[in-house]
């Protein structure tokens, strides 16, 4: 039995209100011989996490968008959670970007998925350097992200990476 598809339009209406279009810039350690190196790279990602009993709808939108992982969260504190993550660079730039782009959002998260998008253009650009960027995309890069920290909700915390001399003032 084949998993039900959405339309698009319902889609668009749930990510309006649950979805998250995010720019991370990620140190990770390597180790390499007995010393540890880090290295920082940019992560695009697109999810959502609901109610563990919602956990249908979310395998229903990635049925609909073909891509991406569905599970259940550890439990914190409160109700159990399901989370519907993609962070596969091309899933997002040719399956989520223009699935998007043709069910377009209408609420403030609009202009959110606009930045991001050509954040996730840049990245797509360089991934066959292994998510090197120039020092112009490093700078592009972080000001689209901070572009978008208006879009999100209030952060009480600042970001904890920032490519090299380009932290902002006041973080």
């Amino acid at each position: 039995m084949e998993m039900e598809k959405l339309p698009g339009d319902y889609i668009a209406g749930f990510i309006d209100g649950e979805g998250c279009f995010y720019l991370m810039y990620r140190s990770e350690i390597k180790r390499k011989r007995s010393k540890q190196v880090t290295y920082y790279r940019w992560l695009p990602y697109f999810a959502m996490t609901l109610r563990e009993d919602d956990i249908a709808i979310l395998k229903k939108i990635q049925n609909t968008l073909g891509c991406g992982n569905v599970y259940k969260l550890k439990k914190r504190i409160g109700e159990q959670q399901a989370y519907f993550g993609i962070q596969h660079i091309d899933d997002l730039y040719r399956k989520v970007m223009p699935f998007f782009q043709k069910y377009q959002l209408r609420a403030k998260k609009r202009f959110d998925f606009e930045l991001w998008c050509k954040a996730l253009t840049i990245l797509y650009r360089n991934k066959s350097n292994r998510a090197r960027c120039s020092e112009e995309d490093h700078k592009a890069l972080s000001a689209i992200r901070e572009q978008m920290r208006q879009y999100k909700s209030k952060r009480l915390n600042p970001y904890k990476n920032y490519p090299m001399g380009l932290k902002p003032k006041g973080n």
